[in-house]
């Protein structure tokens, strides 16, 4: 299984990224702004990525994803919970790329694909 140790690795190679706690949880950052946090002891992972994202996602694989919101006045999307148990690293490295880039700064993203 991939553990949030893991997956800080896979975040590393992306420039601005340090780790961080959010909520009292261990997440990763890009310039202050949480990109991924665990969640559950370990066992899931929850992914800022874009909404059509999380939905394709979810219609794909329902038992391994769920989309996140935030119940407040109003409901706010937050991002991807995925069950960590249940996919392999590929997977996990295309969404740690994804979730950095919905949270990085379009310089930063410009800047890292210009390369």
């Amino acid at each position: 299984m991939i553990t949030f140790d893991d997956i800080r690795r896979i975040a590393a190679g992306y420039p601005e990224t340090e780790a961080s706690t959010h909520v009292h949880r261990p997440s990763l950052r890009v310039k202050g702004r949480s990109f991924c946090g665990i969640e559950k002891g370990g066992a899931t992972v929850v992914f800022s990525v874009g909404r059509d994202e999380a939905a394709a996602a979810v219609a794909d694989a329902p038992g391994v994803y769920e989309e996140v919101w935030r119940k407040a006045a109003t409901m706010t999307f937050v991002g991807l919970r995925v069950e960590l148990d249940k996919v392999g690293r590929d997977r996990i490295t295309e969404l740690v790329g994804q979730a950095w880039r919905h949270k990085a700064p379009k310089r930063l993203v410009a800047a890292y694909d210009a390369g």
